[in-house]
């Protein structure tokens, strides 16, 4: 494959200003703005990082971590996973659902909250539910087989076998699945996965951004396309032009994949094609973490 050269300046720009805007923000405290380019002064983009994200660092310090070492961390990251969302991972953790999951009291406690899932992502579940009785119904079947399914992911040994494993739970698609695995890489399962520089799952996101830096027509998805091929030559492209000066986080194949995405939204506001549906706004976007804070939680792993 050939990648159009000005594209993917336009790809490692990207990652860098987005870099630059979270150390400027998050580390040398600045009041914004901390990017004068107008598309990342105004819209909102996910960190370059995926463990850098405001919904993930809420999850890896109240229950990623804490349970790394223990088969529990499996069922606990599909149950906060499924949801996806600051406000019900606390009312999980409140009511100790992510270790003594019971379908009847995850209802009527989640249901409780004015939103109950994320709105980063569709959640497939059963037709005529509402999404907390649906997404409870999915937790029900698979903690029925929480052992087996621990079982099988601490015999392997890449991502993609555990994705794989992973996708024949009912409603876990490829999205849900590989979240989870991402999260599972950062724990005794999966964290000597021999894969974490050569596989992601490339999502409809990830295809448009490849798309972009190949000069394909951006409607081309087919599955059958070796994706992770594309991906593998922009991972050893980003290691050798990429200067993240301010993160000290291994950059990944996960992070090729997201920043894809990420590029793909970017180019569209620059292209003229649309607009993103999320603008930034300092006090909503940082709200949970915000709240966190008054109540006296962490919002950083240690």
């Amino acid at each position: 494959m050939q990648f159009l050269p000005e594209r993917v300046d336009t790809y490692l720009y990207w990652i860098e200003e987005r870099e630059r805007i979270r150390h400027k923000k998050e580390e040398l405290k600045q009041e914004p703005p901390w990017s004068e380019d107008p598309i990342l002064k105004e819209f909102k983009f996910c960190q370059v990082f995926r463990e850098d994200d405001r919904t993930t660092r809420w999850f890896r310090t109240h229950i990623r971590d804490p349970l790394k070492n223990s088969p529990d961390v499996a069922m606990a990251t599909i149950i906060f996973r499924f949801f996806n969302l600051i406000e019900t991972g606390r009312t999980l953790l409140d009511n100790n659902l992510h270790l003594e999951w019971d379908r009847e009291k995850a209802i009527r406690e989640v249901s409780k909250q004015p939103k109950w899932v994320t709105g980063a992502y569709i959640v497939k579940t059963p037709n005529r539910m509402n999404k907390v009785t649906g997404v409870a119904e999915c937790v029900s079947h698979i903690w029925y087989h929480r052992e087996e399914l621990v079982k099988q992911l601490e015999q392997m040994t890449t991502l993609q076998e555990a994705w794989q494993f992973l996708l024949q739970y009912p409603y876990i698609g490829p999205f849900v699945s590989y979240e989870i695995v991402t999260d599972l890489r950062h724990t005794y399962l999966l964290n000597n996965a021999t894969d974490i520089k050569t596989w992601a799952n490339a999502g409809p996101g990830a295809m448009r951004g490849l798309n972009r830096l190949t000069g394909r027509p951006l409607e081309f998805c087919r599955r059958s396309h070796d994706w992770n091929a594309e991906m593998q030559e922009l991972y050893w492209i980003c290691n050798e032009a990429l200067n993240l000066e301010y993160s000290d986080r291994p950059f990944e194949m996960r992070e090729i994949e997201g920043g894809l995405c990420e590029f793909d939204k970017y180019s569209r506001i620059s292209n003229k094609e649309g607009r993103t549906r999320s603008v930034y706004n300092y006090k909503e976007r940082n709200r949970p973490l915000i709240e966190d804070l008054e109540r006296g939680e962490s919002i950083w792993a240690d």
